[in-house]
């Protein structure tokens, strides 16, 4: 019986040492993890800064690009690849007419009555007026539909909140979500800074014409001349650190304030 006792007390302090054993580890692997995730996130605030400052050199040859050209660096270890794209190339939701919405729609293979009938329920959810037009959806439209929720009727807060328009599907919005934006603030794009899919929805514009377009782009930074200030840019930073990869997706509006050269409107990880 003393022997049977001892191999039992044995065993159980055995247990409660694995036991401690395996909380040690997790711990140290929730503490491991939490670090990681605090140098990626320094490391993409790090990146969103170089960019800030690329946009900022004075010299037009060592200005950052806003085409969505990639640069990269290291920092702190960590590999890190960092686009900039000026929304003024995008087409701004709540500013763009029908016709250029229509375009985009068209672009990405919506026929002309699909592309027009969606159209008109986004200007519908963007716009304050309660009059409903031809192929657009109101207050009462959505209710009848069954949706739990109602048109803004008024300027899209995110781009995000596209989804909610009646007709909008997910593989639609993914194809038409990086020809949009909600900060630049006009009603027009530039071509010298626009993305494909932007440039796509150009009148007279087709593939060949857009591949060409962007092959041109070579040397200098478009518009290296302009001020920045009051400008705003996307940024998307990619940060690989041991085997470890995540990315960042931010969007800063420049300022003409030394101290706060620029303002974060957003901030998105994937």
């Amino acid at each position: 019986m003393a022997l049977v006792s001892v191999i039992w007390g044995v065993a159980l302090l055995s247990a409660i040492a694995v036991s401690f054993l395996w909380t040690a580890t997790a711990s140290h692997r929730l503490a491991r993890n939490g670090f990681d995730l605090a140098q990626i996130e320094a490391a993409a605030e790090a990146a969103v800064n170089r960019a800030a400052l690329g946009l900022l050199e004075s010299r037009p040859d060592t200005r950052w690009r806003a085409d969505g050209v990639p640069y990269e660096f290291t920092f702190d270890g960590a590999r890190i690849r960092v686009s900039i794209q000026d929304e003024l190339g995008r087409i701004d939701v709540n500013q763009a007419d029908g016709s250029a919405l229509t375009a985009l729609f068209q672009s990405v293979g919506l026929d002309a009555q699909a592309a027009g009938s969606l159209v008109d329920k986004i200007l519908d959810w963007r716009d304050s007026n309660p009059f409903r037009r031809l192929n657009g959806a109101k207050d009462r439209d959505y209710r009848d539909a069954g949706y739990a929720y109602r048109p803004r009727n008024g300027p899209f807060q995110s781009l995000d909140e596209l989804k909610l328009v009646m007709g909008m599907t997910p593989d639609l919005f993914r194809r038409v979500q990086p020809a949009l934006t909600i900060f630049s603030g006009k009603q027009f794009i530039d071509p010298q800074v626009a993305p494909r899919e932007a440039l796509l929805a150009l009148p007279t514009m087709d593939d060949a014409k857009v591949s060409a377009a962007l092959a041109a782009r070579t040397g200098p930074a478009p518009l290296s001349q302009l001020p920045v200030a009051g400008r705003a840019f996307a940024i998307r930073a990619v940060v690989d650190k041991r085997g470890r990869t995540a990315r960042r997706d931010a969007v800063i509006r420049m300022t003409d304030d030394p101290g706060k050269p620029f303002w974060v409107l957003s901030w998105s990880a994937r």
